[in-house]
């Protein structure tokens, strides 16, 4: 009995690792390249916010966070079809994560419109944190350290 639940146990892991790897490679190129460029604006994005956060420039930070909020590239450029392959290739957990990270972008934004510098850097942790656990989860055939 133990054998067999050890077996099952395994084959669900397998199957949520082909899931997880299958995602972002099963995405076309067309759409893997707006998604690489995608992550690059949000790298940029959460830099200038780091270096917005020790100047107290709350402004700045609002309109970067808003910016990541609502996707920097995706809202702008993705047709029907690529939302729609989006939807069907990545993992669920993918797009929670993602719409989550997101929604934190938001919060950002509002805490920074108030000046609220506590909330601020609260979020900006809350955010990293979404990026590494998404990059170890999704992502560790491109970012091998994760894997050790």
């Amino acid at each position: 009995m133990k054998k067999m639940a050890f077996a099952v146990l395994l084959s669900l892991g397998a199957a949520q690792a082909d899931s997880v790897q299958g995602g972002v490679g099963g995405l076309s190129e067309e759409v893997r390249s707006l998604l690489s460029q995608e992550m690059l604006q949000i790298e940029q994005g959460m830099h200038a916010i780091f270096s917005f956060m020790v100047r107290g420039k709350y402004a700045s930070i609002g309109e970067t966070a808003t910016q990541i909020q609502n996707s920097f590239i995706f809202k702008k450029r993705l047709t029907a079809a690529q939302r729609k392959e989006l939807r069907e290739t990545l993992p669920p957990a993918f797009i929670e994560l993602d719409r989550s990270f997101h929604e934190t972008a938001g919060d950002l934004a509002a805490a920074a419109e108030f000046g609220d510098k506590d909330s601020v850097a609260e979020n900006y942790v809350l955010m990293a944190r979404k990026c590494v656990q998404c990059h170890s989860t999704f992502a560790r055939h491109r970012f091998t350290s994760f894997e050790e």
